[in-house]
């Protein structure tokens, strides 16, 4: 598969709402949970619906990013800062990944393999492995210029050992400015 192809629109639009209508890799209710974790993220940082989230590296744009505000069940539910953050980044990621390229989410990888989600065309339920991707995502609640670059190093480090002739991307989500970072492997 040749490298992915990413599609410089600017200003996107990011509505965490339609997580939860699923994709093939991610379920109606598991993509609520995603959106209700992003939101906690961002609410958790003092932002407000709507935000401009900065995207750079792969790509040069900015977009505009909607959620529901978390009611107090959400706040408890997600208390565990770690977790929200994480399921919180593979939301916005992958809402990310479907707008800037012909890519979504259709499969949760295994653990061990180096990345978080499988990608693959929007319009070819072909088999596994052709025409796919590897997508690898991390979240930073609130985080320097320093610490972004220290996790887009590790996180290609990590989804590199699982090289093979599939390319890969991987998105760090960083909630306090916010702003997502994009690497092509």
């Amino acid at each position: 598969m040749p490298a992915v192809e990413l599609r410089g629109v600017s200003p996107l639009n990011l509505s965490l709402d339609e997580l939860r209508r699923g994709t093939p890799g991610i379920t109606p209710a598991f993509g609520r949970c995603l959106a209700d974790a992003a939101a906690v993220c961002l609410e958790d940082r003092g932002h407000m619906d709507p935000t401009s989230m900065r995207l750079d590296g792969a790509l040069d744009a900015t977009a505009a990013l909607r959620w529901e505000k978390p009611d107090a069940q959400a706040l408890r539910c997600w208390g565990d800062d770690q977790v929200a953050t994480e399921h919180g980044a593979y939301g916005i990621a992958a809402l990310l990944v479907e707008q800037v390229s012909k890519l979504r989410v259709i499969e949760r990888a295994r653990k061990g393999k180096g990345f978080d989600f499988w990608l693959g065309h929007q319009d070819d339920p072909g088999p596994l492995f052709q025409n796919r991707a590897r997508l690898e995502v991390s979240g930073v609640r609130a985080g320097s210029e320093s610490d972004v670059n220290a996790r887009v190093r590790q996180k290609v480090k990590q989804i590199d050992r699982s090289r093979g002739p599939l390319p890969g991307v991987v998105v760090i989500v960083e909630f306090g400015e916010p702003r997502s970072r994009v690497a092509l492997r």
